[in-house]
């Protein structure tokens, strides 16, 4: 009976614990998918909203987003970092074709699927590309200008960021399509950063070198055509008829659909974000789905006959997604309200289930079954008390919640009171080995493995034990309960053996090193703007961002806040 009864103790506190664990454990995404940016402008930021709401039909999805800014060394750092965390997949727009191979290779080379969003690389090393067809937005719109011109005129043409396949591959459509019309002509091409500067300032650039007629000017994106055109009024060439072309036609306020309502622009090719179908792909990539290699986004020319309709049509989208926002966030907060009603739940049933275990277990040696018996119906009572109490207890829940915070602050000047005794306690034990050393010299003369003679075998010996030493450390630096012991036993090495001889070589001690190996590497990933000092902190072994802080400004004499804002 008393077997009987221990496994079924087993079997109930096991389902307790699976219980409390589903209950309070955060839940691990599925997929986490690094999304990697070129630049950052209003199209970017709809297809980043597209994305995130498209992960709410998608669970178990989580993404991380980084922009370069136009930088392409950034952005490759930015990738490594994404490859680094732990990624399942990564998506690219390359801020140019030629600069990430590197960095997109390491990514391909550890089997993490590599998507290409709206620019492509020179390489193949990718899984899949989405976007839309630039030449033929480009050639679209050469063709459209053609026939409003009459197969007539010159043309200006302000390009996109030198370097990146838009720019070329719009340009080559528009070229090719004007190819059919010999009395049009591009008459000027400047290069632009896709920024309504960019177009002021290649605009006034052709003009110190072109002074003929303009019949029309098409820019690479529509803020660097709203750019030239502000150049040519304020130079007093604009007579109402010169027609003004661009790419993107956003929906936003200032965007190209609303300049061609405007008449600002006369017309603009919608460039698609459809970050829903770009999720959709990474999901499908990752689910060992069969996708095409290139998958193209269909475009339309924006004009004034149908730019206001499609301007009413993205007001209600905007309200439907705002709608569905709201939805989200409400069922959100009800999954968190379930969540923490589940923990309730789960201690009050948790304890008193142990309760009645142990007092069961107790009484069955020592009294009867009568006895028994009523002892159980006792504990009945007491159950159906304890419901009345869960109800009690989902009041409480407010007040516990008000209390987290205070209690997380505590927990983290704990783990820095910790962290700091751990270390006071590894350097005391460090102390006690150089005292012991120092009364036993005689046996560094017994190991002469020990002694640096100067000699030159010994000498590479000696390097090559402190870079094995140094490279066990940088193996295991996230490792917050790393300890001289799990260095030694790498070494295959004592304590006392690794403390002398790295004493020897470094006159530091294991201990030294170790937290300073761990700053430095902190110091590196500070120049990582999208990393937090927490996040730092943890990567680097300290388990609290205080503690970390404070050995920071010891070693370098500066607080990492400090770093970040100078860098």
């Amino acid at each position: 009976m008393i077997k009987i009864l221990k496994i079924n103790m087993l079997l109930i506190a096991s389902v307790l614990v699976a219980f409390f664990v589903s209950s309070c454990g955060k839940e691990t995404p599925k997929y986490i998918i690094g999304v990697s940016q070129c630049s950052e402008d209003s199209w970017r930021a709809k297809l980043q909203d597209e994305l995130i709401m498209a992960t709410y039909f998608n669970e178990g999805v989580e993404l991380r987003f980084t922009s370069a800014h136009d930088d392409s060394q950034l952005q490759e750092k930015q990738i490594d970092s994404l490859v680094n965390s732990g990624i399942d997949l990564l998506i690219v727009s390359p801020n140019q074709v030629d600069n990430l191979t590197n960095a997109i290779g390491k990514a391909y080379a550890k089997k993490i699927p590599v998507v290409l969003y709206d620019r492509k690389t020179n390489n193949e090393q990718f899984t899949a590309f989405m976007g839309a067809d630039n030449y033929h937005i480009g050639e679209m719109l050469g063709l459209y200008l053609a026939g409003k011109l009459g197969g007539k005129g010159n043309v200006v043409e302000i390009g996109g960021l030198k370097g990146s396949s838009p720019a070329q591959e719009r340009h080559d459509g528009f070229a090719n399509a004007l190819k059919k019309y010999p009395e049009m002509q591009i008459v000027a091409y400047q290069s632009g950063d896709w920024t309504e500067a960019s177009g002021e300032t290649a605009m006034r650039m052709i003009l110190k070198e072109y002074d003929g007629r303009i019949d029309a000017v098409y820019g690479g994106n529509d803020r660097m055509t709203v750019g030239a055109r502000r150049v040519i009024k304020e130079h007093g060439m604009d007579n109402g008829n010169i027609l003004y072309l661009g790419v993107d036609a956003l929906p936003t306020e200032n965007g190209g659909i609303r300049q061609v309502a405007d008449s600002v622009l006369t017309a603009s090719a919608i460039y698609p974000t459809h970050g829903d179908e770009l999720l959709q792909l990474a999901i499908d990539v990752l689910e060992g789905k069969p996708v095409p290699k290139e998958s193209f986004l269909k475009s339309s020319v924006v004009t004034s006959q149908n730019a206001k309709v499609l301007l009413l049509q993205h007001e209600e989208v905007v309200r439907q997604a705002d709608y569905l926002r709201k939805m989200h966030s409400q069922a959100s907060s009800m999954q968190e309200y379930i969540n923490n009603q589940q923990v309730a739940i789960g201690v009050i049933l948790t304890f008193i289930l142990i309760i009645a275990i142990l007092l069961g277990l107790s009484i069955h040696g020592y009294q009867t079954k009568h006895k028994l018996n009523r002892i159980l119906e006792d504990k009945n009572q007491e159950l159906e008390e304890s419901q009345k109490k869960i109800s009690e207890a989902n009041q409480q829940l407010s007040v516990i919640n008000s209390q987290l915070s205070v209690t997380n602050k505590q927990l983290m000047q704990e783990k820095e009171v910790a962290e700091r005794q751990r270390d006071e306690l590894e350097e005391q034990r460090d102390k006690i080995i150089e005292i012991s050393l120092n009364q036993k010299s005689d046996d560094v003369e017994e190991t002469g493995e020990d002694i640096i003679n100067g000699n030159e075998k010994q000498f590479r010996r000696e390097n090559e034990f402190l870079s094995k030493f140094l490279a066990a450390v940088d193996e295991r630096l996230s490792n917050s309960d790393l300890s001289v012991e799990d260095i030694g036993d790498v070494m295959c090495l004592s304590r006392v053996q690794l403390y002398r001889k790295v004493k020897a070589l470094t006159g530091k001690s294991p201990v030294e090193i170790i937290r300073e190996e761990r700053l430095k590497r902190g110091h590196q990933l500070l120049a990582d703007s999208s990393l937090t000092i927490s996040e730092i902190a943890y990567r680097v072994g300290f388990s609290s961002p205080s503690y970390f802080t404070k050995c920071y400004r010891d070693l370098f004499g500066k607080s990492p806040t400090e770093i970040m804002r100078n860098a």
